[in-house]
């Protein structure tokens, strides 16, 4: 499941997302014929294309396009068993269709297109039976993929904040509302009160739960990088700008949604996640570019108890922004010597 910020289209209506997943097995198919039809034709182009990179995305998509579908019927077959969601394994059977999912996928991935993760020493996921909070540089494709499997992997139910863009996902949709994540409203029709559903479901969060925040709030790329800056410059925050200027790997993180966090969950043990590898990939054709892949899409994790992180607002904002400098220069440090296509 690829959970990204997509925050220029608008969330489908209820009625419509229900109508997207009783057709898409139905439109999974036309578009398998499609894909099938277009990666042959790409077979014929081996000569430009020794690597075969295109028909690899190709049925990476189509296979990921069917996993999304499964885990459709397999949301609509769990609320047959249980129409009012009562049972006592309700969310143990949507944690298990969402980890077989996403080993499916992540194999996939691996193999097609060389998708690899490795993590720097020990990856801290907390305290048993304490809930975690992990808040994410977002950079490269997959990442928030990536996180979503190690996360349902060890046994964490995902409580993860995204784009209300991504309702458009039948599969993401399903069972994340299932597993009840936050769906932020586009800034179209939210007012200042973006952060609410945040502090709502930080205030829910008990056992063996995850809240995955990005505070970014969209992938990092080069452009986006230095559209930050000049957007600082330009609304003459010089001191702001220069700091971002400093931090050339990471965009500037927004604190009000970890404020809201700490400020209603303050005894929630903390991860801070960096990560470096895929970063340069900013857009398809790249992708498609470096297929397969070389690097491989490596982790750090800083793990901090409750009772080690702020929870008044403007320290939060200090807080957050030296773990950012931490990650940037992190990145920088393992970034000097790689090579992007």
């Amino acid at each position: 499941m690829r959970i990204s910020s997509l925050p220029s289209l608008p969330a489908p209506p209820s009625w419509l997302r229900v109508l997207m997943q009783v057709a898409y097995p139905v439109v999974g198919a036309v578009l398998s014929l499609v894909f099938i039809g277009l990666a042959a034709v790409t077979l014929l182009l081996w000569p430009i294309d020794r690597r075969l990179a295109l028909p690899r995305c190709l049925l990476l998509t189509m296979w990921f396009m069917w996993e999304d579908i499964g885990i459709v019927a397999r949301c609509w077959w769990l609320r047959v068993r249980s129409p009012f969601g009562r049972s006592r394994t309700w969310e143990q059977d949507h944690l298990d269709a969402i980890v077989e999912t996403l080993k499916s996928v992540m194999h996939a991935a691996r193999v097609l297109v060389g998708f690899r993760i490795e993590t720097e020493g020990e990856l801290q996921l907390g305290r048993p039976g304490r809930p975690l909070v992990v808040i994410s540089r977002h950079a490269g494709p997959a990442d928030s993929l990536a996180l979503g499997w190690l996360l349902a992997r060890a046994g964490r139910i995902p409580r993860i904040v995204l784009a209300d863009a991504m309702l458009w996902d039948p599969g993401v949709a399903t069972v994340l509302h299932r597993l009840h994540s936050y769906f932020v409203p586009s800034r179209s029709g939210a007012g200042d009160d973006r952060t609410k559903g945040v502090a709502e479901l930080a205030k829910s969060l008990r056992g063996e739960d995850a809240m995955l925040i990005f505070p970014e709030g969209r992938n990092w790329s080069p452009d986006r990088f230095e559209e930050q800056v000049e957007r600082l410059q330009q609304r003459g925050r010089t001191e702001a700008a220069e700091r971002a200027a400093r931090r050339p790997w990471v965009l500037e993180p927004r604190s009000r949604g970890v404020a809201a966090i700490r400020e209603h969950a303050p005894d929630v043990d903390v991860l801070v996640i960096a990560h470096t590898g895929l970063e340069m990939l900013a857009g398809p054709w790249k992708v498609v570019r470096a297929v397969p892949f070389r690097n491989r899409l490596l982790l750090r994790g800083r793990f901090f108890r409750g009772e080690e992180v702020p929870d008044r607002p403007e320290e939060v904002a200090r807080w957050l922004d030296e773990q950012w400098t931490g990650v940037n220069g992190w990145v920088a440090e393992r970034i000097s010597d790689r090579e992007y296509l």
